[in-house]
């Protein structure tokens, strides 16, 4: 097996290869003068299997056209198989149409990735469960419950637990959550402007008096459902509030927003390389999860 990294996640690629004991190929990826991405693989892969590691986070065009370019620069130097590790897909939120004349942009992404060469994708805890579907190679759908369920029975044994829905569209991922701690499931009822996709959490279906309250989503990326979930369920009695989520894109008010919320502490993993996080952030590792999902084919 041969490892390449994209620019875009190196520390998470460098954390698969020590734990695999593979060294990463070399390459080289720059700008020519007008703008258009370079990519060189120095090394030889007749014959291997390639898995190209690389998340779509921001700049996410920029990230998109380079995995494409070393995705075909691979196929050329005569690789026996292709597989990509896409930890976070950018896009992916653009999972259907809101208002007439929007793109699907998640399929638009899956398209683009299918026609690359690529025999085999791993995805992890998209935002719709159904996006895998728009890919037409095969796909496998990872997860960053476990390590965050091992987490929490470490660090909260003996405490009273609740789960929280943070909306309607991740009840069920919540209620698998809470089956999984063995604990209660409570939701919270949310009202989005379909035009500005802004949330607003208007009331809570159960209780939470007296608990720690638990959160478990697919991404942060403004943090304004973050903080008014937390507001609420105080409100309504909780201890704590712990948010855990598989990815955080975060835009840069977050951050600020996030530090200063009321909730104790916020969970995501590496899956896009973090320059700063909020300062009641913890970051978990992901690479156990995707190196087990490789070792299952490779």
């Amino acid at each position: 097996m041969k490892l390449i990294a994209g620019s875009s996640n190196l520390p998470l690629a460098q954390k698969i290869a020590e734990k695999l004991n593979l060294p990463l190929v070399e390459t080289d990826s720059s700008e020519f003068a007008n703008g258009e991405r370079r990519v060189w693989i120095k090394e030889q892969l007749a014959g291997e299997d390639v898995v190209i590691i690389q998340s779509f986070s921001a700049p996410v065009d920029e990230h998109i056209m380079e995995f494409l370019l070393l995705a075909d620069a691979t196929e050329r130097l005569g690789a026996r198989s292709i597989h990509a590790v896409i930890p976070w897909l950018g896009y992916s939120l653009q999972d259907k149409v809101f208002v007439p004349g929007e793109p699907i942009a998640a399929k638009v992404i899956a398209n683009l990735v299918s026609t690359a060469h690529i025999d085999r994708v791993y995805l992890l805890d998209l935002h719709n469960s159904s996006t895998p579907g728009f890919f037409s190679i095969p796909s496998a759908h990872l997860s960053a419950m476990q390590l965050f369920i091992a987490d929490i029975q470490t660090r909260f044994a003996g405490k009273e637990l609740v789960v929280a829905s943070p909306d309607f569209g991740g009840l069920k991922r919540a209620r698998q959550f809470a089956s999984s701690l063995g604990t209660d499931l409570v939701n919270i009822d949310k009202t989005r402007d379909l035009c500005t996709g802004e949330v607003t959490a208007v009331g809570l279906q159960g209780e939470v008096r007296g608990k720690v309250a638990l959160l478990f989503d697919d991404v942060i990326v403004s943090g304004s459902t973050v903080v008014e979930t937390s507001e609420l369920l105080k409100q309504q009695g909780a201890t704590e509030t712990h948010f855990f989520a598989t990815h955080g894109p975060l835009v840069e008010s977050a951050i600020e927003k996030l530090s200063a919320s009321s909730i104790d502490n916020i969970i995501v993993t590496n899956s896009i390389q973090h320059q700063r996080l909020p300062q009641n952030c913890t970051e978990i590792d992901i690479s156990p999860v995707l190196i087990s999902a490789l070792q299952e084919w490779l």
